[in-house]
């Protein structure tokens, strides 16, 4: 309750430096900025959803350096944006779960950086109560914030575009007449990523011929981890019914959960969890034909690289947060259920209990789930399901 009073006074605090120093009407129509910052400080997931954002700024402005500041999680996913020149790092205090948090001193030493690179333009898609005060001592002239977005909005001014989180941060772009054309989250797996995926592959003695289904049964949330037992009927339901080979995926703190899945299987999958950098996951998800998993970090990262998704919801609000693109579906079975902490207000297996493993099978069912062509040299149709989340 105490993070939650200060996620909203944060909030409050920035829209209201917002409407007291930045005014929409001091932004002219021939502005062209020549150097941009763009601060996301938060999880994996919800900087992926953020990277259209960089996208439509690099059209309106082509000429503009793009930079990027955001924590040492996130990093790798804006350094392998192509339209970002420069990653800065910062570890907010309010989002860091794992390392240290940058220390206030270091954030004195990261104003002065700022300060120097002499911005044109920030645009604040979430912040932390030091980059308030950032904006605050006018680091720069000009500034869009969707803290100014989300109050306004709650209190009837204004209204977003829509539900999801990609919309509400290409909506802080629209305030200001900027054009969104681009409205898909990517992450880029080049060449050599595609060539390092396809020696594990080989290594792991993966047969070609055979769809690769990635399944990563863990998050940093305990309510929004499927359970164990169902993972592992799943996955014998692909191994039997579809030829499937099962690649588990993963930080080392979830190898555990993996085990006990692999324990609880009659047929043999493989466990990757732990093994892989951020990139070397992006290029492995690439590479496979299906990922299955709890709402979480990989889970975007699946459907950024374009790979087919399904998320897997109790928590949550797959409306707001769901992977994005055409080949993404969401299961969720209870959709009032505010539950983050370790228990849950509607019994103690949480609302994860009430997806069955028939519903991810009818799921990859009708959206006739084959293996693609160019990864397996089969002729054959691909046929998948329209419905996406925007």
């Amino acid at each position: 309750m105490f993070q939650n009073a200060i996620e909203i006074l944060t909030l409050i605090a920035s829209a209201a430096v917002q409407w007291l120093f930045y005014r929409k009407r001091w932004f002219p129509k021939d502005f062209t900025p020549e150097r941009i910052l763009v601060i996301k400080l938060d999880h994996l997931g919800d900087v992926l959803l953020a990277t259209p954002v960089f996208s439509n700024l690099r059209r309106a402005y082509p000429n503009a350096e793009l930079h990027a500041l955001t924590g040492a999680w996130s990093r790798v996913v804006l350094e392998r944006h192509p339209e970002v020149n420069k990653v800065i790092e910062y570890n907010s205090p309010a989002f860091c779960r794992t390392g240290q948090p940058t220390s206030p001193r270091e954030t004195f030493k990261l104003y002065r950086e700022l300060r120097r690179q002499k911005y044109d333009l920030m645009v604040d898609l979430r912040s932390d109560w030091r980059m308030v005060w950032f904006a605050f001592l006018r680091l720069t002239p000009k500034r869009f914030s969707r803290a100014a977005l989300q109050v306004a909005n709650k209190v009837g001014f204004a209204q977003f575009s829509g539900i999801h989180e990609t919309t509400r941060n290409l909506d802080v772009l629209r305030q200001a007449d900027i054009p969104t054309p681009v409205q898909t989250a990517i992450f880029s797996v080049t060449a050599e990523d595609k060539k390092w995926a396809s020696n594990l592959l080989a290594t792991c003695q993966i047969e070609r011929q055979r769809p690769l289904i990635a399944i990563h049964p863990g998050s940093p949330i305990v309510l929004k981890r499927w359970m164990p037992e169902r993972f592992a009927e799943l996955a014998d339901w692909l191994i039997a019914q579809k030829r499937a080979q099962i690649l588990y995926v993963g930080v080392e703190d979830e190898i555990p959960i993996i085990t006990e899945i692999q324990a609880r299987m009659r047929e043999e999958a493989i466990n990757i969890a732990g093994k892989t950098t951020l990139i070397q996951l992006a290029s492995i998800l690439h590479t496979c034909n299906v990922f299955i998993g709890n709402d979480s970090g990989p889970m975007h990262l699946a459907a950024a690289v374009g790979t087919q998704t399904i998320g897997l919801y109790g928590p949550g609000d797959p409306t707001r947060f769901g992977p994005v693109g055409e080949k993404c579906q969401t299961i969720q079975r209870r959709s009032d259920c505010p539950c983050l902490g370790t228990t849950c207000r509607f019994g103690q297996a949480g609302c994860m209990s009430e997806i069955q493993v028939a519903d991810v099978m009818q799921t990859l069912e009708a959206t006739a789930y084959v293996p693609k062509v160019e990864r397996f040299g089969v002729k054959q149709q691909t046929r998948i399901n329209s419905n996406k989340v925007v």
